[in-house]
């Protein structure tokens, strides 16, 4: 197997750029995606009456009626709040009646959001992309959904691709209106896009050997980002004093030895910059070790994989599996399409290292993915971990919604990889069963699951 001419983390070597499809044509293209997601969404609500089940916009609703009353209310979302109350407010509808073109208006705008980040990755053509996403309830359940979450997923994605491409001196200034912007529409998100910025940061200043003032805005900004909390008066005040009292209340630390703690691992970081500099070799030869290793390597993900989401699992609380009404053939039926994604990501994620994405994706982004993916995975376990004293219990659930995008493209890669031999009547029925068993996952119809 030949070795990629490049380790993910070496600074990209100059050559001649990827072409990109005409602007013209990916506006064509992104405008037309959207469109189609949007008219699915707007049909499983008038078809199939989604939502079926009580879920986050009947909880949106109450809060902003509660918000009109005067009442206080711990709000992890302003921005989206604010938007359903003066949408209310200016088209004389109520709070219920709005929120459904809300959900509808946002598959369009993050649809459309992503495929633009798709082009900005160097993708040549989104049809497997956006197959493989709709492999995955992780990607209809917070499409769907009017929430800010829907909103803050997409404000990550361009967020931290904006923050990798302002590293590499190719633009990203929408860095700085992005990370502004999400610290005001969803609290989670926030600290979604501030930990991957600061994990590239720290790989690019490694890779690099050198730090950079375009190294220091990122970090400051994101520092700098975190006084929207410490706002009198402002619009996270009753949300903060809310995971104090509720959501923290097992937490084993207090906030300032969680912060010296922080403090404390950010310093050791800082002193062992010299073992990172000096062994600037160390990717190269993880690298090297997986692929010789390649199966061995994909068992031991699988395994290490299975422990943390059997963890998680425990974690949850009976509630999540009611919907199953005890069966393990109905629950592994419906989340079929996830497995899928699963398995296609694990065989993409081999063939990406291995160095064969060169003809459809950016070198330089490819290197983004694997840095971004990392940290993804990283924060997936410490959510895992202090879930065990939270209120709430499914933080790694949450993260694996920021994740899938960015998963999408070497998963579509292993998707064309295991079916390139296969007619397309085949791959179609296999991709269509996979996407409609995520479907009846999200909308839950009565016959066949619960509430």
């Amino acid at each position: 197997m030949s070795l990629p001419t490049m380790p993910p983390f070496a600074p990209p070597a100059p050559a001649m750029p990827l072409p990109y499809l005409a602007l013209r044509t990916r506006v064509v293209s992104l405008l037309a995606w959207a469109a189609l997601f949007a008219l699915l969404a707007c049909a499983m609500r008038m078809l199939l009456n989604y939502p079926l089940c009580v879920n986050d916009e009947k909880n949106w609703i109450g809060i902003a009626q509660q918000l009109d009353q005067g009442v206080a209310w711990p709000v992890s979302g302003p921005a989206f709040v604010n938007t359903l109350r003066q949408a209310a407010w200016v088209t004389g509808s109520s709070h219920a009646e709005v929120m459904p073109w809300m959900g509808v208006c946002g598959v369009f705008i993050v649809v459309g959001g992503l495929s633009w980040g798709y082009y900005r990755l160097g993708l040549k053509t989104l049809v497997p992309v956006f197959a493989t996403l709709a492999l995955s309830s992780y990607f209809w359940a917070p499409l769907l959904e009017a929430r800010p979450q829907q909103w803050g997923q997409l404000a990550v994605f361009l967020g931290t691709i904006s923050a990798w491409r302002w590293l590499q001196h190719r633009g990203g200034l929408a860095f700085f209106v992005a990370l502004p912007a999400v610290a005001f529409t969803h609290i989670l998100s926030h600290a979604v896009l501030v930990f991957l910025c600061l994990v590239l940061v720290a790989t690019h200043g490694i890779a690099q050997r050198r730090w950079s003032l375009r190294h220091l805005a990122i970090a400051l900004l994101c520092i700098a980002s975190f006084a929207v909390y410490a706002w009198p008066g402002g619009p996270y005040t009753d949300m903060l004093r809310d995971l104090r009292q509720a959501h923290f209340q097992h937490w084993p630390l207090s906030l300032p030895a969680s912060l010296a703690l922080l403090v404390a691992v950010a310093a050791m970081a800082w002193a062992s910059r010299r073992w990172w500099h000096g062994d600037i070799r160390w990717p190269a030869a993880a690298l090297t070790g997986l692929l010789r290793h390649q199966r061995a390597a994909g068992w031991s993900l699988c395994i290490a994989a299975l422990l943390v989401l059997t963890m998680q699992a425990y974690l949850l609380p009976p509630a999540a599996w009611a919907p199953y009404g005890g069966s393990w053939i109905r629950f592994i039926v419906f989340q079929s399409g996830n497995l899928l994604l699963a398995g296609f990501l694990l065989v993409g994620a081999g063939r990406w290292l291995g160095g064969f994405h060169h003809q459809r994706i950016d070198p330089g982004m490819a290197r983004f993915l694997v840095c971004v993916l990392g940290g993804v995975a990283l924060l997936g376990l410490l959510a895992v971990a202090a879930s065990w004293w939270l209120l709430d219990t499914n933080w790694m659930l949450r993260v694996l919604n920021y994740g899938i995008f960015f998963a999408a493209a070497p998963a579509a890669l292993g998707m064309e990889h295991v079916t390139r031999h296969w007619p397309r009547w085949r791959r179609g029925l296999l991709l269509g069963a996979g996407m409609a068993a995520s479907v009846l996952a999200v909308v839950r119809p009565p016959m066949l699951l619960g509430c």
